[in-house]
């Protein structure tokens, strides 16, 4: 019996194992970001306190979606502007294969909801939705 115990143990360890190497090479990734100027007003701030919360708890499993804020006007992150056709505050969804974007989605619509939290993650999350079929 205790044979039959420690073989299945081991079993489920080299499993677990495996499912983590599997998912750990994975070549897909999501990114959020939310871009930013320097000066911020309350609606920014909401944007990013919602955008960041709904990331971290409906996405952070078992994708996982990774979140990141980035201050447009820092030198370093200015090519974002090109990259995604920036104009302004913005959240972007991301979809990574090999390091490289595969695809974006620019949530146009985020400002419109930036004093509702409710309503904002209904948009967003409908949105999220959406880019990851």
């Amino acid at each position: 019996m205790k044979k039959v115990v420690i073989i299945f143990l081991l079993s489920l360890l080299f499993t677990s194992c495996q499912k983590e190497k599997i998912i750990g090479t994975n070549d897909i990734s999501y990114k959020v970001y939310y871009f930013h100027p320097s000066a911020r007003c309350e609606s920014c701030i909401n944007i990013e306190n919602f955008t960041k919360e709904l990331v971290t708890t409906k996405y952070s499993t078992p994708l996982p979606m990774k979140y990141e804020s980035l201050n447009i006007e820092e030198p370093e992150n200015e090519h974002f502007r090109k990259d995604f056709n920036l104009k302004f505050g913005s959240v972007v969804i991301t979809k990574y294969n090999k390091g490289q974007v595969e695809k974006y989605k620019n949530l146009d619509s985020i400002w419109s909801y930036s004093d509702n939290k409710f309503n904002y993650f209904r948009y967003a999350d409908s949105e999220f939705q959406a880019f990851l079929k």
